[in-house]
Order: C-alpha cells, then structure tokens, then sequence
C-alpha cells in the first residue's frame, strides 16, 4: 500500500516529535550549554575552550552555516567534512522518518565518516597548524591560563 505525501509527513513529524520527546533532557544540556558558552566562552568547542587547540570537528558549524547559504566554496574551505556529514544526515533523516527503517546500517557510513575527519584533522595539522581559523591555537584557554 502507497502512502500519500500527507501521511508520510504526518508520519515523519509525529516520529520526529517523539524522538524530540526522547531525548528533551540532551537538547536542553546543549541548549543551555550553548546560551551559557556563547556569553562566557571564546569557542563552542569543549576542546579549544580547555586547550586551546582544534579539534578535528572545528569548523563544522561555520561550514554548516556556509553551506547553508549555498556558498559551497567557502564550505569546503571551512571544513571538506562538511558533505559527507550533509548527506549521512539526509540519508538519515530519509531511512528514520520517511522510509521509516533501521537506521543501524548507517553506523558503518558514520565510522567512515569519523575516520576520515581524523585523517583529515592530521594533515590539516600538519599543514596549516596554526594558522587562520579553525586550525588556529587559543592561547587564553584554560590549560594555558592555568599554567601562566
């Protein structure tokens, strides 16, 4: 049986507000994280914000945001990572809410995903540590501060 585009919209919404439901208690730690980083923190980034160094998903959001605005260039430049991340949460989105399927198989496209960020990390590392945003060190993070 074929299921209209309104049921299947009905469908994906009413499964999207329960995992909403869920997981209220995660989405109100970042929520509140969030609101209390963007006012006392330099970066969002747990880990520049302790050691002032990047970490292999810095730069994520700006190209998200880049991506966003269809400026695909500046996105790559922000972070290359920010495609296949685009698409594994499409490809998500489309097995959980519209084809209403088990997303496990996906966790093997995520560990590739993961993988790749890390080589990625290494050679931006290498070559471009410290450089322009985001592989540029903080030195007014807390382990530095700490240490001064």
């Amino acid at each position: 049986m074929r299921r209209s585009m309104r049921k299947i919209l009905k469908d994906a919404s009413s499964l999207l507000w329960q995992d909403i439901k869920v997981l209220w208690i995660p989405i109100m730690v970042i929520a509140f994280y969030y609101t209390v980083g963007r006012r006392f923190l330099y970066s969002m980034c747990p880990v520049v914000s302790i050691t002032g160094f990047p970490c292999p998903g810095c730069g994520l959001t700006r190209a998200g945001f880049a991506l966003l605005r269809l400026d695909f260039a500046r996105a790559f430049e922000i972070h290359p990572m920010i495609y296949p991340i685009a698409v594994f949460i499409m490809v998500f989105f489309l097995y959980r809410y519209i084809l209403k399927r088990n997303t496990k198989v996906l966790s093997k496209w995520l560990l590739g995903i993961f993988l790749a960020m890390i080589v990625l990390y290494i050679y931006r590392m290498i070559r471009y540590f410290p450089g322009e945003p985001p592989m540029s060190y903080y030195y007014n993070a807390l382990i530095p501060f700490l240490r001064r």
